[in-house]
């Protein structure tokens, strides 16, 4: 949270990008509302996030032998929540996105 504030910014956009950006999933869905939620100064349910998300039907896929580029680690290092100390800022240049990542001070 730290680092989405630090620069006072205008505006915040949560982005969910679900299954490649075209098909919404639910453990995507609940990291923006956990992220809305904090921003609007509530406190999160880390632990009730965790369970919905292995409850859903997208964590098994990072178990899927067909799916090789899928690590069954990202299920572990995606529920450690708040684990990152870095936000990424996207500035238009030349009219182009550009995203970079900022930590927090």
């Amino acid at each position: 949270m730290r680092t989405l504030l630090s620069g006072s910014p205008d505006q915040i956009s949560l982005v969910a990008m679900g299954d490649n950006g075209l098909k919404r999933t639910g453990e995507d869905e609940l990291c923006a509302i956990h992220l809305r939620n904090r921003l609007e100064g509530r406190p999160g349910d880390i632990e009730a996030i965790r369970r919905l998300i292995l409850a859903g039907g997208e964590v098994g896929r990072f178990y899927d032998p067909a799916r090789p580029y899928l690590h069954p680690e990202d299920v572990d290092i995606a529920l450690d929540i708040d684990r990152y100390d870095f936000a990424v800022r996207v500035e238009f240049e030349n009219g182009r996105p550009v995203a970079r990542m900022e930590r927090s001070n």
